[in-house]
């Protein structure tokens, strides 16, 4: 049977923060009704433009609408989110969002994976789905392919070729010669959570925007379907890849509604053979179940980030996946053994009265990359916490040796911490203290989902996009 992991550890007080290089954050931009109900996820999309600093994006909502936005700078250093279209869905709402170059994917309502063309502000919809899931798709998740992977996606030349996609991957005269036959299938292996069913598929270059006027042949859709993995114990809320910086192993993790953190080890299929098709490879991964999992002990799993995408070079690191659960801990959980290091209380109220002073914990709803190399939280408090990666070696306490160590990863406060609330909806009873360039803050609505924000030109993290439960945007921008 699958055992979990413990490893006792010294407990990580939000009261010990380092002080050193302490980050603030400020709201530069709001948008109180940019829907009409819950933010259910933000993305940020690539802006065309190469002198743009911010990126544009995209926010969907439990109103079934999904709207597209981008920033405008305006004098004396102001800065206005601008709303660019605003549509409905067949199968709205959508749960989540993924993107990958130019390419949008949402988790759907309607049991679907849908693919959007995302340097379009209107999200021009492209052929095909991952359709057919048990249930809603509410997580998202992809690992890149091995070399080898890569190679057996160019030895089937598709039918019709779309390069709006292929051409990333393609130089210009290797396309007018013709010398390289361009990639039949996309450079990842995406996955997609609905109950406790992981579907496994893949990106098609097999298609083309005019095959639905073909009547001789079928048209191709823009994904397509190679695979799928199956957990027992429960419904799976979020999902994180992860390859390994060290052994460049890859890993799929999924946060789960009993509290757990469970996973896979993606690995290749061994001479796995094409598509029958003529156009589609269909060698799948190979899904191995960890047979260790971790159990944060804090309520459901709601929110994985892998630390793999801020550190992809460090190897301690990149291995680590920060899990955010619904009584409000922040822990880390090494994606190769499955240990979990020391949980801090991450969603923390205090208030205060002439008698006594109480701690309200509140849930963790999601997490993101946060500026110079941080982690951003955000929770039912409405507040945006930062957070910094540390490596430790703490000594175990269990049925190990009592000498033996590992290396765990801990998450220290560093300041930041914001309420998305608008200064005006103050009121006597509800004020607390906040150190964000004397921004006032309080209690509000929760946070319901973040994104980063990272500049064009740079790539560097600079602030993050927050979606609350009562249908608000905030960007935030690092001071």
């Amino acid at each position: 049977m699958p055992r979990a992991r413990h490893v006792v550890a010294r407990g990580v007080s939000l009261d010990e923060a380092s002080e050193e290089a302490h980050i603030h954050l400020s709201v530069v931009a709001r948008v109180p009704g940019a829907h009409a109900g819950a933010v259910l996820a933000v993305a940020a999309l690539d802006d065309p433009d190469p002198d743009a600093r911010f990126p544009w994006f995209v926010s969907t909502s439990v109103d079934g609408t999904v709207s597209t936005w981008h920033v405008e700078e305006r004098g004396a250093g102001g800065i206005e989110l601008v709303r660019d279209a605003s549509f409905g869905d067949d199968d709205a709402p959508w749960w989540c969002l993924a993107v990958d170059d130019e390419w949008l994917f949402a988790g759907t309502h309607g049991r679907k994976v849908k693919v959007r063309l995302a340097v379009d502000a209107d999200l021009e919809s492209l052929p095909g789905a991952i359709a057919n899931h048990t249930g809603w798709v509410r997580a998202l998740a992809s690992v890149r392919k091995t070399p080898r992977e890569l190679e057996r996606a160019r030895a089937v030349r598709p039918r019709k070729a779309s390069l709006r996609k292929a051409s990333k991957s393609q130089s210009a005269s290797a396309a007018a010669d013709d010398a390289t036959p361009p990639p039949t299938t996309g450079d990842a292996w995406r996955f997609s959570a609905a109950c406790n069913v992981v579907r496994v598929w893949q990106d098609s270059f097999a298609f083309d925007e005019d095959d639905e006027d073909d009547e001789e042949l079928p048209p191709y859709g823009a994904v397509a379907d190679v695979g799928s993995a199956r957990i027992f114990t429960g419904d799976i809320l979020c999902l994180a890849g992860v390859r390994a910086s060290f052994r460049g192993e890859r890993f799929l993790i999924a946060g789960v509604a009993d509290g757990t953190v469970r996973g896979w080890r993606v690995r290749e299929a061994p001479e796995a053979p094409l598509g029958t098709d003529g156009s589609l490879g269909t060698d799948a991964p190979v899904m191995l179940p960890i047979r260790e999992f971790a159990d944060l002990r804090g309520g459901r799993v709601a929110a994985l980030f892998p630390l793999s995408e801020a550190f992809p070079d460090d190897d301690v690191l990149s291995r680590f996946v920060v899990a955010g659960c619904r009584a409000g801990a922040l822990g880390c959980v090494d994606a190769e053994t499955m240990r979990v290091s020391p949980r801090i209380a991450a969603h923390v109220r205090r208030r205060s009265s002439e008698t006594e002073t109480r701690r309200t914990t509140k849930g963790v709803a999601c997490v993101c990359a946060g500026p110079a190399n941080t982690v951003a939280s955000g929770g039912d408090d409405g507040i945006v916490r930062l957070w910094r990666p540390r490596v430790r070696r703490e000594r175990e306490v269990g049925d190990e040796p009592i000498n033996t160590f590992s290396t765990c990863v801990v998450l220290e406060p560093c300041g930041g911490d914001i309420d998305t609330v608008c200064p005006d909806a103050l009121t006597d009873d509800t004020k607390i203290e906040t150190r964000s360039h004397g921004d006032r803050a309080s209690p509000s609505h929760g946070t319901r989902c973040l994104c980063a924000v990272r500049d064009k030109r740079s790539g560097e993290c600079f602030g993050a996009l927050a979606g609350d439960e009562a249908g608000g945007l905030a960007l935030y921008m690092y001071a």
